[in-house]
Order: C-alpha cells, then structure tokens, then sequence
C-alpha cells in the first residue's frame, strides 16, 4: 500500500482510506482505499493510464450528485476530477470535465449564449452531466453538446455528438468505459435578459420542490410514455405532451410519499426523490426502492430504472 501511495502521489493529492461519504451528496459510502484529486488534464491521462496499465481498480467522481456508494466504500482508487479550465469563444463554451455545471450556466449567460438556462440550480459537473446526459424542463445535454475530448484505453480521442448516440439519461461512455476530459458546447446568441429571465422561472419551478435532506437527486427515470402499458386516455393530459410519465406522480398514486426503512425516506416534497435523513445506509436505501419497484410494477406494470448509480 505505501508503495502505491507514493506512486500515486506523482499524480495529484492523495488520501488513505478517505470516507465517500464527504465526497457525494447522499453522504453514503464508506472509505476509498485511495482517494486522489487531479486538478491538470494532462496529469488525469497519466494517471488514467498508470492505473489502467497496472490492472488497478478505479473510479471516476465528479460533483458525487448522481451516485451512491457501498457501505463498504471501494477496493481501489477513487479519482476526483478538479479540472477547472472553461474558454468561451464565438458561441462555444469549452469546459474541462471537472468544472461545475452551475458555473458553466453562470458563463452562457454572462456571455448573452442561450442553451444551457435549464441547468441552473442543478449540482454536478460538466463531465458527469455529458456520460448521463442530464437534463431538466424537457432540455438535455445533448441539445446544445458539440464534441468531446475522451480518454479510452490509453488514447485521447474526440468523440461528436451524433457518435455519443445519446439517450434518455444516457451515452454510450456508460458502456465504452471511457473518461470525458473536455466538453464543447455550441449555445445560441440570444439577449441577456431573457436568459436570466428563463433562468429565474426555472429556479421558481424547483423552489419548495427538493427535499432539504442529502440525496442523489431523482433516483428513477421517468418512463417513456411508449412504454406506458395503460389507457393514455387516464394519464395527466401534460404527461402525454411530454411523452413521459413522471415517477413522483406514480409514487403519488401509491401514497408512498414519507414511506421510511431504517435512515432511508421517500421525500415528503418530491416522490422520485430518496432521502437520507437519519444515517442512512446504502442497505437501506437499496431495501427501499426494491420495496418500491415491486409496488411501482404491481400496480401499474413498469419497471423503475435507477437513474442513480449504484456502485457495490
């Protein structure tokens, strides 16, 4: 282990046994037998293929919004990516992996570049809302993404949008096993005003909606409104025009909002929403949405899929 820890320290910051806990905000997750922050490019890539070529285990962290660790933390090497660098040119905004996607909001607007007014408020960075393709208000990642710049197997490659072949809440980075280190962004030119005017009833939208609790944001994916087994003709009207049926709403019909298991709560403000609001395990949050999923499917014939990553 001190050898590694010394190796390692040619890379970035290191820590031995360092708690996931303080790195996500579910606050779930037990030690990281090693747990480095990178803040260069070019020291990432190293470190990428350092640990690649030596068969360590490891894993990506970016803002920790969207995931939940085990109990037991993780055998390995945690990386934490702290790249910070973020130009605007013309109307694109290039944003290094590790750059606060509420920060390249702020920069679309300050910039009078229209595009990206739905992430406001949203935690998380540019990297790990590209792989997941985040979104919010019926807009995406994907709407406004050019390229990206990736490391995969050793080499920096550049990856479009259309070879990203995005999806609901998903890339192909989920399966190809790559990590992104730059994104570009092509925003629309558009007045001031009405960016921040946009960006002012979206944060009206989500005031007194989240829970106050720790959590991982929505937990499930809304479900395609072609997958929807039932009559359309019961479903909310706007649910249609969106084409999704939304997960709050079905654990609304459940009367399962404030259902609890051990430190785990489904949220009282928002029913996609899990909450750790007693010292919740990563045991009772699983406990929980299985309880949950088999409710969800009883009732209504669908499967719930987790938006959160769930890493054991």
């Amino acid at each position: 282990m001190q050898e590694l820890y010394k190796q390692l320290k040619e890379f970035g910051h290191v820590k031995i046994n360092e708690s996931l806990a303080k790195h996500t905000t579910f606050k779930i997750g037990g030690p990281a037998d090693f747990f480095i922050e990178i803040i260069d490019n070019q020291k990432l890539i190293e470190l990428l293929n350092f640990v690649n070529g030596a068969g360590i285990d490891y894993f990506i962290l970016g803002g920790g919004s969207n995931m939940l660790f085990n109990d037991q933390g993780f055998k390995g090497v945690v990386i934490k990516v702290r790249t910070r660098k973020l130009i605007t040119e013309n109307n694109i905004i290039m944003a290094e992996a590790g750059v606060l996607l509420s920060k390249i909001v702020v920069e679309a607007s300050k910039n009078s570049l229209s595009g990206l007014e739905w992430g406001v408020g949203i935690p998380g960075t540019v990297g790990g809302a590209v792989r997941g393709n985040a979104g919010a208000m019926g807009r995406e990642a994907a709407n406004c993404l050019e390229k990206i710049e990736m490391w995969q197997d050793g080499e920096v490659i550049e990856m479009t949008k259309e070879e990203l072949k995005f999806s609901y809440r998903d890339s192909c980075i989920k399966n190809k096993g790559g990590v992104i280190l730059k994104a570009y962004f092509k925003l629309v030119p558009a007045e001031k005003q009405t960016i921040m005017t946009a960006m002012t009833g979206y944060l009206k939208q989500r005031s007194g909606r989240y829970p106050a609790y720790p959590s991982a944001g929505s937990f499930f994916q809304n479900i395609d409104i072609a997958k929807w087994p039932g009559d359309l003709k019961a479903l909310p009207e706007i649910f249609v025009e969106r084409k999704k049926v939304p997960i709050g709403w079905l654990v609304e019909q459940l009367d399962m909002k404030g259902f609890a298991v051990g430190g785990a709560k489904i949220s009282d403000e928002h029913g996609n929403f899990i909450i750790n609001y007693k010292n919740a395990t990563q045991t009772d949050i699983l406990t929980l949405i299985e309880t949950l999923k088999e409710k969800v499917y009883n009732k209504f014939g669908v499967e719930l899929i987790p938006e959160v990553e769930i890493i054991n």
